[in-house]
């Protein structure tokens, strides 16, 4: 199930929930090590630099587990606690509170105004994070189509690499398994697959393709290393 999230940080108002663009910011490798001290390092930065607000809550919620608000300087260390499992970190902000940094801004102008909605998220032991799940699943022993039940975590999906995924027995296998996703393109399983991702979330799609703030890529860099970007237009806002 979706995270359910009434929290008393930002909120926006019934005029902004209709559909809105999320964009996700994942490594381009997921073999990739991602650590939970990298993670709490890029979250706190945003913290510092004012992409966040420090005055305000911040949302944890651990896989399995119930959510909890706490204060924005706290959850870097909640983060950092987070071993073995999987978690993800959230909060609201919106572009016209003072002090407010926007990644995407153009000349020093928020692209678009409104709010922004930041969760990262931390994948620590046997599970993989599917920002987007695929539709279909496609075995690469057998050759079979299913419709997985993956477990819902956030706006994505979780992948146990421990548990078979198919009728046949096999275990998910990153390089040969593929996934279809709803619009009917195929990937191969590990280009569809991340060990952290962050999403933000905007009322519509910026004109940049990629992040205009420098200090803000700077930190993605160091946590992520080299970067991909996933888009999802016209989508319901987090829960």
């Amino acid at each position: 199930m979706p995270v359910t999230r009434e929290r008393v940080d930002p909120q926006r108002d019934q005029s902004e929930l209709g559909l809105v663009h999320r964009r996700w910011l994942v490594p381009d490798d997921v073999r990739r090590p991602v650590s939970l001290p990298q993670l709490a390092r890029l979250w706190r930065g945003l913290i510092e630099l004012g992409v966040l607000s420090a005055r305000d809550e911040v949302r944890l919620h651990r896989f399995g587990g119930q959510p909890a608000d706490m204060p924005a300087p706290a959850s870097p260390g909640a983060l950092l606690a987070g071993a073995g499992s999987a978690s993800l970190v959230t909060q609201v902000v919106w572009t016209d509170e003072e002090g407010r940094r926007d990644p995407y801004a153009l000349e020093g102008e928020p692209d678009p105004e409104g709010f922004r909605d930041y969760t990262l998220y931390a994948m620590d032991g046997p599970r993989l994070l599917l920002p987007i799940p695929p539709a279909a699943w496609i075995c690469s022993r057998c050759q079979k189509r299913s419709a997985p039940e993956l477990p819902r975590f956030g706006e994505g999906a979780l992948l146990d690499l421990e548990t078979p995924l198919c009728a046949c027995g096999g275990m998910p296998d990153l390089e040969t398994d593929r996934g279809e996703l709803r619009s009917g393109a195929i990937f191969l399983a590990q280009e569809l697959c991340c060990r952290a991702a962050l999403s933000i979330e905007l009322p519509r799609a910026p004109q940049s393709e990629e992040l205009p703030d420098a200090r803000v890529s700077e930190l993605l860099r160091e946590a992520f290393g080299s970067t991909d970007e996933l888009e999802d237009d016209e989508v319901p806002p987090a829960e």
